[in-house]
């Protein structure tokens, strides 16, 4: 796990990069790193790349980086772990490949010149990094399957330039911050940018499963080298409908998972709620180690929140090294300035502030690597709004299209949005039921499109800006003022595949392009890299996802039970009162706050002492804004940086 961040001339009348603006780059992300540094540029090809080593496997300094090839054609710059590095080094001796290290990244240097970009498919983890070809002088930047790590670019100033966070990137003098109205528009819906819009005209972030080539000739490519699509069957098995055969299939994936999981020269600890999918990480963690040391945390002013109980209650169980850390409203909010600048773009979900609390509480206990339980709700139809939904498409949404002409349709959901006027929310629903849309837009939506209306009245967005990166790297996405065509790109792809996917396999597929690796891994990599700490997740390895992809939505959602087939693995493993106890989230009581008007009011006062012209905005919207925020309470993310980091440019 490590931070990188570089540059590559692209037009020969460009600037000249330096060591100094390097330097200042890998300043920027020094969390992320705080082992190791390192630059190296090309000043003939006016190349460069700046690595921050948080040193996890290969303490010594033979896994320093930037790293290069034994010829020295290769130079690569690298954060994430690839648990199969052994094997791929077996291979790569017997091919005549010598190694100067023990780390991983050594494997993927060599990989290359043995499998050019193939070398992406045998790699068994999570990954971003920059590697230059030098004597092709060729640039790859490349994401993980999942989107795990992420990984930032831009075209300004002549250079392509790229980081692990935006952060470093404005250390570039020829980088400018200016705001992307659609993907703020993007962004008020989802509570992050999709990808690959970042909230900054002009800077991308790679989706999950992408490689960028910058050839000889300085042509940029994009290419998609993951997707499940493409690694599952046309027509799904009938096993995948026979539920013991998946309780069995699933047990041994996570069992494998885990265990590849503790690969490490450090400890390897793993955040405890103790809910079912922490606990049973923890329980399988448990069969490779003695003492698994396990990290809770609490809030001293929201019990509706506190799960110390359950989590000690597995603790003792599997005997683990458990440790608790309790944190208060006033911690929370002298953490918010930190939090904001960690996240560089806004990403509202409040639970950004205990992931770092507990982060932190693991670092400082000497833990630098942790386990978590990302992915296993959005594998497994672990959320009650994903039963929603499905209770919805089968008790109303199919019968009404059955029953209701297509011709009738646009009609009648005009006529019963008037009747929903005052609640923006069914009236949107109705409106995607008349237009023939999804109902399911993704599992976390703060602001539907009417409720945007009300927020943006009076506020001009301006026109769309073609541009011509967005059309590169997802050709046919519409690109204007409609949050549903990020769901209708991705909802087309999947049906072009698979014509016959259930409403289950649709939720999974729009979560894996978006929610997971933009929202929930975007978050955790962030939270946990604050504080120096890496974290991994068992649930989603690739292997797991695609089998679970395959999994009917009658199998995995049977008896009206979320996570029915979860619950099966863990029986037997785990005691029956956390395998069935009532599902809590991993959340912080922001609307005990708000309504108690402690914090709110502080945070408040900064914005309007910074942004008159912000703050008059929010006072005349916030009776219209605060009904909402009751679906997302961490909006207060929102507001902090958008009135005052955008208002005062947004026209």
């Amino acid at each position: 796990m490590c931070g990188f961040a570089g540059f590559c001339r692209l037009e020969a009348n460009a600037n000249i990069g330096d060591m100094h603006l390097l330097q200042s780059m890998a300043g920027k992300i020094a969390h992320r790193g705080p082992d190791d540094q390192g630059i190296w540029l090309d000043k003939q090809l006016d190349v460069g790349l700046a690595n921050r080593r948080l040193a996890i496997i290969d303490l010594s300094p033979s896994g320093h980086m930037p790293m290069h090839n034994n010829r020295g054609s290769l130079v690569i710059s690298y954060n994430g772990e690839i648990y199969n590095y052994r094997q791929l080094r077996g291979e790569l001796e017997a091919l005549g490949y010598e190694f100067h290290s023990d780390s991983d990244t050594e494997t993927i240097l060599h990989g290359y010149t043995a499998w050019g970009v193939k070398i992406f498919d045998k790699l068994d983890g999570f990954f971003a990094f920059a590697l230059f070809d030098r004597e092709r002088n060729e640039l790859l930047l490349v994401r993980d399957r999942i989107g795990v790590k992420p990984l930032y670019f831009t075209m300004q100033g002549g250079f392509l330039s790229f980081a692990s966070e935006i952060k470093a990137l404005w250390e570039l003098p020829w980088m400018r911050q200016d705001l992307s109205p659609q993907a703020l528009y993007h962004y008020l819906t989802f509570m992050v940018t999709p990808a690959p819009y970042t909230l900054f005209q002009g800077v991308y972030k790679l989706p999950a499963g992408y490689y960028l080539r910058l050839d000889a000739q300085r042509q940029i490519t994009y290419h998609e080298w993951y997707d499940v699509l493409k690694q599952i069957p046309t027509i799904t098995p009938v096993e995948f409908s026979d539920t013991r055969a998946c309780v069995e299939r699933i047990g041994s994936l996570l069992i494998e998972s885990t265990k590849k999981r503790m690969i490490a020269d450090v400890p390897v600890g793993a955040f405890l709620s103790g809910g079912l999918d922490s606990s049973l990480n923890v329980a399988l963690m448990a069969r490779f180690v003695p003492k698994v040391k396990t990290f809770t945390i609490s809030f001293a002013d929201g019990p509706e929140h506190d799960e110390l109980a359950w989590a000690r209650l597995v603790a003792q169980r599997f005997e683990t090294e458990h440790h608790e850390i309790t944190i208060t409203e006033k911690d929370a909010a002298d953490f918010f300035e930190s939090m904001v600048y960690h996240l560089d773009e806004p990403l509202a979900d409040c639970v950004c502030i205990p992931f770092y609390f507990v982060s932190k509480l693991a670092r400082d206990m000497g833990v630098k690597v942790v386990q978590v339980g990302e992915g296993a709700d959005e594998l497994f139809f672990g959320y009650p709004v994903y039963a929603q939904h499905a209770n919805l498409s089968e008790n109303w949404w199919k019968p009404a299209q059955r029953v209701v002409p297509a011709f009738m349709r646009k009609p009648f959901g005009k006529a019963a949005s008037m009747v929903f006027k005052k609640r923006p929310h069914y009236a949107d629903l109705i409106d995607n039921w008349a237009l023939g849309r999804s109902h399911f837009w993704s599992g976390a939506v703060a602001f539907s499109e009417k409720q945007k209306e009300l927020i943006l009245a009076g506020k001009s967005l301006g026109s769309i800006e073609h541009d011509p990166v967005v059309a590169a790297i997802y050709p046919g996405l519409r690109q204007e003022f409609d949050s549903y065509a990020i769901i209708d790109y991705h909802r087309r792809r999947l049906f072009e595949a698979r014509p016959n996917a259930d409403l289950g396999q649709e939720i999974l597929y729009l979560e894996l392009k978006h929610r997971l690796p933009e929202l929930l891994l975007m978050r955790a990599d962030k939270m946990s890299m604050a504080a120096g700490v890496e974290a991994r997740e068992p649930f989603l390895d690739h292997r797991l996802i695609e089998f679970a992809f395959q999994i009917s939505l009658q199998t995995k959602y049977q008896q009206n039970t979320t996570k029915y087939l979860l619950k099966q693995v863990a029986q037997g493993i785990l005691p029956d009162v956390i395998i069935n106890r009532r599902k809590q989230g991993f959340g912080a009581p922001t609307m005990r706050w708000f309504e108690r008007g402690d914090f709110f009011p502080q945070y408040y006062s900064k914005v309007a002492s910074a942004n008159a012209q912000g703050a008059r905005f929010f006072k005349t919207t916030q009776p219209k804004l605060e009904t909402t925020y009751r679906a997302a309470p961490a909006q207060y993310a929102v507001q902090r940086w958008v009135l005052q980091n955008l208002w005062a440019t947004w026209p």
